[in-house]
């Protein structure tokens, strides 16, 4: 361990890092290149691995010089990732908790990892995870409680490192400065910070590190050093004054191959203040890991305004469609679905707004119906156990007249009886809804989280594109907003001026529905949900529910 490491007074780190340039000068390196050994004052981070992955993630630590405070390997004699998070959460001197893990299965006991990423969250504790396999809801949850996803054994200990040295500022950072000392390397860097979707101010080609790092304004600095000999090592010293000098974090990517340059060892990895990098990619990486856990807010998740009414009346809609498994149907599945009427019921319960509608059971009342009102109208079959009247091919839309209600009606009751669906509850009449967006939110049961809500544009499509966002219950509206910012077609919303508050409000309405039915309601649907401009609100045209069979 070198001397300046147990150095800890500011005054004397500052002297240090100052002192480093006139040696540098003389270009007579303090000693030989070796593996770097972190500072005794660095942030540290704790590591949390399963299965083989014990060895790998502490010798990465080694070579990149990262701080390790405490390791714990979880498994059948040890303790659960759960339990190990939240123990490394409410640890002193655990900057960070990186999580190097096997694919989370379904075995997993999901309510304690929600609680003990919380309990992370809570205590300021950023997680990083390195996970195989792909899983949205995973991957959601993971987002919900501020967690960061990662790639790679050396971009989760960079990340990690980094979450550790710079804590969260008090005011969201200004954008990421990009300079190098070769303006090719800024104009990379700053490449990959924008398709990354950071907020970038290219500097270009400069030497003045000191200038950059008080520039006002700028929520980070991340510098590029591709000289390597004594102009590597000043640029190195430079960087790490202007680290200890300014409130900015600094950030130098060592892009030489070798690594074992006295600039990156002995300088800049023996600097708490810095951080280091030695890939382009894993810089851009841990600045966005950076940036999104400034952008986070722990909040203890806030239900929507508690209606102890609307579930009482879903109950009575949803035992109402009970006793509808005695009628002929063409799937033995369908007996635990609820029909067109009943599912619009049940939005309703939950203060979710429909079009204007009827249930009519004769020509004659669907007539009078459609003139109350209003043409142009929409005709559905309204079956019990039947997912979607749409997608069976029994609606019928942009009926402007009586004699248009007549003929549709017949055809409809001759169409569901010639598909051998069961009898109908009857034929809605409903008002036709123009202009707006159509996005999809829904009800989906996951074995280890609970219930999700998960929300998406292009109607019945949305899942279908993959472009949907997931959140478990309970969550707030904070959560509800940005499952609409993470969607890909946002500005197809944005653009068309559609009302995003009402959506994110429809959004909690769902999820009060998906906590308080959760032990019979196993998927719900609102597909299309159509999201009116600035101000209309939102209207449920279609809707389908499935219930758990006892």
């Amino acid at each position: 361990m070198p001397a300046t490491s147990v150095m800890t007074s500011e005054q004397t780190k500052v002297a240090r890092h100052r002192a480093a340039p006139e040696a540098h000068r003389h270009r007579v390196p303090a000693r030989p290149p070796q593996p770097a050994e972190p500072a005794a004052d660095a942030p540290a981070i704790a590591l949390v691995t399963t299965g083989a992955h014990t060895g790998c993630p502490l010798v990465t630590a080694e070579e990149l010089g990262v701080h390790v405070a405490g390791s714990m390997h979880c498994g059948p004699d040890g303790p659960t990732f759960a339990e190990a998070v939240e123990a490394f959460a409410q640890a002193d001197g655990v900057g960070a908790i990186a999580a190097c893990v096997d694919a989370i299965g379904t075995d997993l006991d999901g309510r304690a990892l929600i609680r003990a990423a919380a309990a992370a969250a809570a205590n300021d504790r950023p997680l990083v995870v390195l996970a195989t396999g792909s899983d949205r809801v995973i991957d959601a949850v993971l987002r919900q409680v501020g967690a960061v996803r990662v790639d790679g054994f050396d971009q989760l200990l960079d990340c990690a490192a980094t979450l550790a040295r710079f804590p969260r500022p008090p005011q969201p950072p200004g954008p990421v400065l990009i300079a190098a000392d070769s303006g090719g390397a800024a104009s990379l860097l700053a490449d990959l910070a924008r398709r990354a979707g950071l907020p970038v101010e290219d500097a270009g080609r400069a030497t003045d590190i000191a200038e950059l790092a008080a520039r006002p304004g700028a929520g980070m600095l991340l510098y590029a050093v591709t000289e390597t000999g004594a102009s590597g090592e000043w640029t190195a010293a430079a960087l790490v004054e202007a680290a200890c000098e300014s409130a900015t974090p600094v950030g130098a990517i060592w892009c030489s191959s070798g690594g074992t340059e006295s600039g990156y060892r002995l300088i800049l990895q023996q600097s708490p203040e810095i951080a280091t990098f030695r890939t382009l990619t894993n810089a851009v990486a841990a600045a966005a890991a950076y940036y999104e856990h400034c952008d986070f807010r722990f909040r203890i998740p806030a239900l929507v305004e508690d209606n102890a009414m609307a579930g009482v009346k879903a109950r009575q809609i949803l035992g109402s469609g009970s006793g509808t498994s005695g009628a002929r149907k063409k799937d033995p599945d369908a007996a635990k679905g609820l029909s067109e009427s009943q599912t619009h019921q049940l939005l309703r319960a939950y203060g979710i707004r429909t079009p204007r509608e009827q249930l009519v059971t004769s020509a004659a009342w669907a007539v009078r119906a459609a003139a109350t009102i209003g043409y142009p109208v929409v005709l559905k079959a309204s079956v019990a156990g039947l997912p979607s009247a749409s997608a069976a091919g029994l609606t019928r839309t942009n009926i402007t007249s009586a004699s248009q209600v007549r003929e549709n009606f017949k055809d409809l009751m001759d169409s569901a009886g010639r598909q051998g669906y069961g009898t109908l509850d009857g034929v809605l009449i409903g008002q036709q809804i123009t202009g707006g967006v159509d996005t999809m939110v829904g009800i989906r049961r996951d074995d280890r989280f609970g219930p999700a809500v998960v929300v998406g544009v292009g109607g019945a499509y949305a899942e279908t594109l993959g472009d949907v966002a997931i959140r478990v219950a309970p969550f707030d509206a904070y959560q509800a907003r940005r499952m609409l910012d993470e969607l890909h077609c946002l500005p197809l919303l944005t653009n068309a001026g559609a009302d995003l508050d009402a959506l994110a409000d429809t959004i909690l309405r769902v999820q009060r529905m998906a906590l308080d039915l959760a032990d019979v309601l196993e998927s719900f649907d609102i597909a299309p949900l159509r999201v009116l401009g600035r101000g209309g609100g939102t209207v449920a045209l279609d809707a389908s529910a499935t219930l758990f069979r006892r």
